[in-house]
């Protein structure tokens, strides 16, 4: 009788990963025939890469049969073997000119610049005056600052609302300007949609935190939260290699495969801390919600990353979902201010 091989746990999965060999599966070849050419071998990784479905390159040994092969986990082998297929039927060669797939970034810079923009021009609005409105700038402070005592006692939307809220144009163009940046930065990795849902969640996270540690009567506001958690994302996801197709676990003993990860991990965190202490240290500046940004951006940044080289990145009509979510987290998180 057929002998089934034992189920093993998510987490064996997740640090042992098995590895299947593309090649045999697509081109019908036996293990032992030669492997592929290095430029097969890389096109192949481009077109798993652009469908957001992590794979590594392996160059074999002589024994082995030479050349090179493209491998992905397990459970990614019936997908990658389609998405293979599908390509090489499509790109059969009729003599007409070819044509390479789109391997642009992931996400684009179009989304960031918008909602920069949208920031200086929301702060623009708050700090003029409308008297037959009964606004003034004060009101806006009122009712959105990320002020402790509030936000203990429920009022939970000021998490998001305090982001949006600034002392004054330099206040709002630095924030604008560096966190539009590393935003940007972990949109071409994770998709534009995932990115800002994710740098949202960070920055409200880290103002939740940040109440929790001073209490009342303690009051905080700007985007800079959120910048130091799209910074500790971008640190949280580069052990990982999200978005180039790799999974940076890699093979091999379990303590050199974590010895690994901390290394390529280690010059991202260090260069977060770096500019936590030039930019987070100053004399008019919330250390709290920036350092507590930075820790939530980067706890969620590696959970983000095994989520992702287990199931993969969003789909492109995913991320434009994702993306439609995080412009509607302030909108909403205001609308539940005014209704307070």
């Amino acid at each position: 009788m057929p002998i089934t091989p034992p189920s093993t746990s998510f987490l064996r999965r997740t640090f042992r990963p098995q590895w299947v060999d593309l090649a045999p599966r697509v081109l019908n070849a036996a293990p032992e025939d030669p492997g592929l050419d290095l430029p097969t071998a890389r096109l192949w990784a481009l077109v798993l890469a652009s469908r957001h479905i992590p794979c590594r390159e392996r160059t074999r040994s002589e024994i082995e049969g030479g050349g090179h092969t493209v491998q992905v986990r397990q459970w990614f082998a019936d997908r990658a073997e389609e998405e293979i297929r599908l390509y090489l039927e499509e790109n059969k060669p009729d003599g007409r000119a070819v044509v390479l797939p789109d391997l642009r970034p992931v996400g684009g810079l179009e989304p960031t610049v918008f909602a920069m923009a949208a920031l200086v021009l929301f702060h623009w609005i708050c700090s003029r005056t409308y008297p037959s409105l009964a606004l003034h700038p004060s009101t806006w402070l009122d009712l959105g600052s990320c002020e402790a005592r509030r936000v203990l006692a429920g009022e939970w939307w000021r998490i998001f609302t305090g982001l949006t809220l600034h002392g004054d144009i330099a206040h709002v163009m630095g924030n604008a300007l560096i966190g539009g940046v590393f935003v940007w930065l972990a949109a071409r990795r994770l998709g534009s949609g995932l990115a800002w849902v994710l740098v949202l969640l960070g920055g409200g996270l880290g103002n939740l935190l940040n109440a929790m540690a001073h209490g009342a009567p303690h009051n905080s506001i700007g985007f800079s939260t959120a910048s130091f958690a799209a910074a500790g994302l971008l640190a949280g996801i580069a052990g990982f290699r999200v978005g180039g197709g790799l999974h940076g676990l890699g093979d091999g003993p379990l303590p050199r495969r974590i010895v690994r990860f901390l290394g390529s991990a280690l010059l991202p965190v260090a260069a977060g801390l770096g500019l936590l202490a030039m930019l987070g240290a100053g004399e008019d500046t919330d250390l709290g919600a920036h350092l507590f940004g930075f820790a939530s951006g980067l706890g969620i940044g590696i959970t983000t990353g095994l989520i992702a080289t287990r199931l993969g990145l969003p789909s492109p009509r995913k991320d434009k979902a994702l993306l439609t979510v995080a412009s509607a987290m302030p909108v909403l998180a205001w609308f539940a201010a005014w209704l307070a």
